[in-house]
C-alpha cells in the first residue's frame, strides 16, 4: 500500500516557516507586503493612486480606509508584522512622496514615490531577507 500525505507535508512546511520567521516574513513571502495609511479621509484619493502604482509593479497592497485613527491604524498593522507601511498626507500628496515605515524600525523617512517603488521591486525580485 502507498501512502501519500501531500497536504499533511504543505502544511507542516506552512507551520515551519512560520515558527522559523516568527511571523515577520521576508517582504517577497509576506501576504501583506506594503499597507497605505492616510492620515484622514481627504488623502484616501492620493494613497489610492500610490497603491495603484504598486499593484502594477507586482506588489501586494492593502490601502486601510477604515474610520479610526491613524496611530491605532500603525499600531495593529505593526503587530500584523508588515514589512513597509506608508503614511501619507498633505504634506506627502504635494511633493509625490509617501513616509516609509520599516517593520522594526522606529524611524521614519520621506521617499519619492517611483523610488520607493523601485526599492520595494528589487527586494522582492531579489528574495531579500532583510528589508
Amino acid at each position: 500500500m502507498v501512502h501519500r500525505a501531500l497536504y499533511g507535508s504543505v502544511e507542516r512546511f506552512f507551520g515551519v516557516l512560520i515558527e522559523h520567521y516568527a511571523g515577520a516574513f521576508p517582504v517577497w513571502l509576506a501576504p501583506v507586503q506594503v499597507v497605505m495609511v492616510p492620515i484622514s479621509e481627504r488623502h484616501a484619493d492620493y494613497a489610492n493612486k500610490v497603491a495603484e502604482e504598486l499593484r502594477q509593479a507586482g506588489v501586494r497592497v492593502h490601502v486601510d480606509l477604515r474610520n479610526e485613527k491613524m496611530n491605532a491604524k500603525i499600531r495593529e498593522h505593526a503587530l500584523q508584522k508588515v514589512p513597509f507601511m506608508l503614511v501619507v498626507g498633505d504634506k506627502e500628496a504635494e511633493a509625490g512622496k509617501v513616509n516609509l515605515r520599516t517593520r522594526g524600525s522606529e524611524k521614519t523617512q520621506d521617499m519619492a514615490t517611483s523610488d520607493f517603488v523601485a526599492h520595494v521591486t528589487k527586494l522582492i525580485a531579489e528574495k531579500a531577507t532583510t528589508l
